[in-house]
């Protein structure tokens, strides 16, 4: 890949490559080769900040196949090609100015001791809500049902155009992660899916506290996983939850429904998909409950997708930007 980008017409400031593309940069692609180019690498040591940001930019330019600039322009994202913006980052406390996150955008973090780069990981953009800890990202869109409609409904009857070709869905489940990518004749058909989770409704479960929602929400994930053919169960904090499936899981107490970065309808292409399906061909199975002391009881589903998501919702408003969002990366990723 590297060796296409280095021999092709292509800059760093061209339109940003899909997973249509032959220069398009997998995810686990770009982390692998970016830790096999800069780990060890003592550029960045004993910089000052606005220094060691050009300088990191640099390096990861060099290290993917493209012309470093003489100057690096004032445009989102940073390097608009690939789709990235690099940090340098030697804490865990990510500092993000000026700008709303971009959910398509892939995040470059350069792990740093004080000699030299210790470790690389690439995150989307959508993902980044989940070390959020003050709420100002997870909150950016809302919704409610329109009118207070209750009780469960399958909104759309079939699934988008372009994920029918794309994915040509059926009734037969496959085995496979929940986090794998999504395969042509292995995803079920959005009535399907609405099938499979509808028995769910007036199950019981424990409740894991009232100040517990992720823990809650973990419970009905594991289960959809199960219900919808998958052989395991993983979260790795990406949109959508079930990324083999394109099914996002919601599990609601309360009428509103957080939507994070993601807005529903959005042809925006999908990180996680590799750019190769949008934002409004995600199923969203939104599970509302009720709370009775220690346990909960599912009281309808709702299967919609992406693109009709507003024929049964209303968005309302959340935070669109912020001067600076502060982050907490994971500590295990800064010990050497």
């Amino acid at each position: 890949m590297k060796i296409r980008v280095q021999t092709s017409s292509f800059s760093i400031y061209d339109a940003p490559a899909t997973a249509d593309s032959d220069l398009f940069y997998a995810p686990d692609e770009l982390e692998a080769l970016l830790r096999a180019e800069l780990i060890g690498r003592d550029d960045l040591s004993g910089l000052p900040v606005k220094t060691r940001a050009v300088l990191a930019k640099s390096i990861v330019c060099s290290a993917l196949g493209y012309a470093v600039p003489k100057s690096f322009k004032r445009v989102n994202p940073r390097l608009p090609h690939p789709a990235i913006d690099v940090y340098a980052q030697q804490s865990n406390n990510l500092q993000i100015w000026n700008e709303a996150v971009d959910a398509e955008r892939r995040y470059v973090i350069l792990i740093l001791d004080r000699e030299q780069i210790i470790d690389v990981h690439v995150v989307a953009g959508a993902n980044l809500a989940q070390y959020d800890r003050t709420g100002k990202l997870t909150s950016k869109f809302q919704a409610s049902r329109i009118g207070g409609v209750t009780g469960s409904k399958l909104v759309s009857a079939t699934d988008t155009p372009h994920f029918i070709e794309r994915l040509a869905p059926s009734t037969r489940a496959w085995p496979g992660s929940p986090v794998d990518q999504p395969e042509p004749g292995q995803v079920l058909t959005v009535e399907e899916v609405y099938q499979r989770l509808l028995p769910m409704v007036g199950n019981v479960y424990d409740d894991p506290g009232i100040v517990q929602e992720r823990n809650r929400g973990t419970v009905i994930h594991r289960e959809a996983c199960e219900r919808l053919g998958t052989d395991s169960f993983a979260d790795n904090g990406q949109f959508p939850d079930i990324l083999s499936q394109l099914v996002e899981v919601k599990m609601q107490l309360a009428h509103t429904v957080d939507l994070g970065l993601e807005l529903p309808g959005s042809a925006t292409p999908l990180a996680s998909a590799n750019g190769v399906l949008d934002v409004r061909d995600v199923r969203y199975a939104i599970f509302y409950a009720d709370r009775d002391g220690a346990r909960f009881m599912i009281q309808s589903l709702v299967v919609v997708t992406g693109a009709d998501f507003f024929e049964e919702y209303r968005q309302f408003g959340g935070l669109t930007a912020n001067k600076k969002l502060q982050l907490r990366l994971p500590s295990a990723w800064f010990n050497d």
